[in-house]
């Protein structure tokens, strides 16, 4: 038990420390203590509560609401941006500025990314990068098929080589089509060397960038050329469908759903995403909070960057449980 001579001793180490701004060594040598007994003491100034810290959240910046979905889903990182508004333009541009600041922030040497191709959050993101990159990633691998309509044919294959080119990378393309018209057309491509040659690679993934898609396709995807046929998309909804990741669909609990779309579709497996150390998804919107739910609940991805407004969503879905959980 610490008595209140020492008790006291501790709150005179603490205030030189943190009131007068005195250096450790500094505390040590007034104090005829070693710098041990220094650091043990402010340590126990803590524990004690003798010193609380706290943090000045800055102006739009939402710390506590990350912890908390954070916290929840398990998650590495959750970075909320601040929007003027609840609008799809809005939460492009700020998700896409965002999550640039944690990519340049937390990417790594040599890192090996793999980006998918039909988001306009992550075209926003890569938009928003500053070209003054001081280390390299290894290689940019596109994991999602993007070959579709003439007026959006290149799109997935110029993301991914913009990212590139940023990173001093390699650039490694999948050149095929998201979604095949029958399994047997997808079985001939499969065998293409250079198809072959992309999908070996999707085991040395270090980082992922996934859009989290609505049931509603979004509009860059309709443009491409990938679309769903009606009935497809009725067996989808029948399934009770909430979003998709790569083209491959699941419901609210983010539990993948077996649809015969599965066997058409070329690129990263959920499985395989599941397996790669980081997987950030850049997604934000009315529209695509369920899917944003479901894939956190799957844990189809363990970093999220999204928008205000968004945040707020996911936190009042998951606010009932977490009262029960206090």
């Amino acid at each position: 038990m610490t008595t209140p001579n020492e008790l006291r001793f501790i709150a005179r180490v603490a205030r030189m420390y943190y009131l007068d701004n005195m250096k450790q060594p500094d505390i040590a040598k007034h104090l005829y203590i070693s710098q041990a007994t220094v650091s043990r003491l402010l340590k126990k100034a803590v524990a004690k509560n003798i010193v609380q810290i706290s943090i000045n959240e800055p102006e739009n910046t939402f710390l506590e609401l990350e912890e908390q979905i954070k916290n929840y889903f398990g998650l590495s990182e959750v970075v909320i941006a601040a929007c003027e508004q609840d609008q799809e333009e809005q939460i492009f541009l700020h998700i896409g500025q965002a999550a640039a600041q944690f990519f340049s922030a937390t990417m790594q040497q040599d890192e090996v990314i793999g980006i998918s191709s039909w988001s306009e959050s992550l075209l926003s993101m890569v938009n928003h990068l500053n070209h003054n990159f001081k280390i390299s990633a290894k290689k940019i691998i596109q994991i999602q098929g993007g070959i579709g309509s003439l007026t959006v044919k290149k799109h997935a294959a110029i993301l991914s080589s913009k990212l590139a080119k940023i990173t001093h990378a390699e650039t490694v393309l999948l050149p095929a089509q998201g979604i095949f018209g029958s399994t047997k057309a997808k079985t001939i491509l499969m065998d293409d060397p250079y198809v072959k040659a992309t999908l070996s690679q999707f085991n040395e993934i270090t980082m992922a960038l996934v859009g989290i898609g609505p049931i509603s396709l979004a509009k860059l995807l309709a443009d491409s050329g990938n679309i769903l046929t009606k009935a497809e998309m009725n067996t989808i909804t029948q399934k009770k469908a909430v979003g998709d990741i790569c083209l491959h669909f699941y419901n609210n609990k983010g539990k993948p759903l077996e649809t015969a779309i599965d066997q058409r579709i070329i690129g990263i497996t959920l499985d395989q995403l599941k397996k790669i150390p980081r997987v950030i998804g850049v997604a934000g919107g009315k529209n695509k909070t369920d899917a944003i739910l479901g894939a956190l609940s799957g844990r189809l991805i363990n970093i999220l960057i999204t928008d205000q407004y968004t945040a707020m969503r996911i936190l009042q879905s998951i606010a009932p449980k977490l009262q029960k959980i206090k």
